[in-house]
């Protein structure tokens, strides 16, 4: 009888255990199912536990003390320093700077990317004889470029926007190039036959086809020039984020810095999705459009 008891009351605490596993496998599976039905929220779910990861990460490092902790300041008083100076503070007055010398930068870049990827595809003579040039500029480093821009252009937003040009004009050329010499040659022959001119026959045709290849080699521009603004603030002194990080650092004022990098990142981010969302808008025809 007594043996009997202790076995009844061994069952009777054991019991639920499986009860409490087979809930939450349950859960775990209705969370992987939802994710299933809706993408974009698995897409979110996970950006969001990777930055959570990264922050734990972040943390544990200042903890174990494998870098100093003053030289590795919290991620809490690194996001509240970015929201103050955002808020109406110096490092608001830098990113609207360093915006101001991107965006202009970048379209120079994207204008004459764009020609001159369209001459070098339709003019075989040209591309032919421009290689030799192409292919020995694009290798050199753009930092490298900036003891020069300084001698010929000077100090100034000249400078800059060469600078900024001169290293992100590559993928929009070359993307360029690459999207009007992927037209089907029978959607041209069909065109000419309907009676279309070379410049119908380019604005009907070429154009559409070769606009989802522009829009990535933007899209890839656009950090490269982000990158480049940057980089020639810090080494020049020009007014922006680059400025405004070497400022701080050398001040010792190390959570500034820190703050100054978070929003340069996020920057960088945004303009990604900006140029995302516009190529989904724009380009409902790209082949990256009809796969999503």
């Amino acid at each position: 009888m007594e043996g009997a008891r202790v076995t009844f009351r061994s069952d009777t605490v054991d019991a639920p255990a499986p009860n409490i596993l087979t809930w939450l496998f349950r859960r775990v599976g209705s969370l992987n199912e939802l994710l299933k039905i809706s993408p974009r929220l698995g897409v979110l779910v996970k950006g969001a536990a990777g930055v959570a990861g990264a922050i734990l990460i972040w943390e544990l490092i200042r903890a174990l003390r494998i870098v100093d902790p003053r030289d590795l300041p919290a991620f809490l008083a690194i996001f509240r320093t970015a929201l103050q100076g955002l808020w109406g503070g110096e490092l608001a007055v830098a990113i609207v700077a360093t915006i101001g010398s991107w965006a202009p930068g970048l379209f120079i870049a994207a204008v004459l990317g764009v020609a001159a990827g369209i001459a070098l595809a339709l003019m075989p003579r040209l591309e032919v004889a421009t290689r030799p040039l192409l292919e020995f500029l694009r290798p050199i480093p753009s930092v490298a470029l900036i003891p020069v821009a300084l001698l010929v252009l000077g100090i100034g937003l000249q400078m800059q926007l060469f600078m900024i040009a001169f290293a992100s004009i590559w993928p929009v050329l070359f993307s360029t190039k690459a999207g009007v010499e992927s037209v089907d040659p029978r959607f041209l022959e069909t065109g000419r036959v309907l009676g279309l001119g070379k410049a119908a026959r380019m604005a009907r045709i070429v154009l559409p086809s070769t606009l989802p290849f522009v829009a990535t080699g933007l899209r890839t521009a656009s950090a490269i020039a982000l990158v480049l603004a940057i980089t020639v603030e810090m080494l020049t002194g020009r007014p922006g984020i680059g400025f405004y990080i070497e400022n701080v650092r050398l001040n010792g004022l190390i959570t500034e810095m820190w703050a100054a990098i978070l929003v340069t990142g996020v920057l960088g981010y945004l303009v990604n999705a900006l140029f995302m969302a516009l190529e989904r808008i724009a380009l409902p025809w790209s082949p990256e459009n009809r796969e999503r």
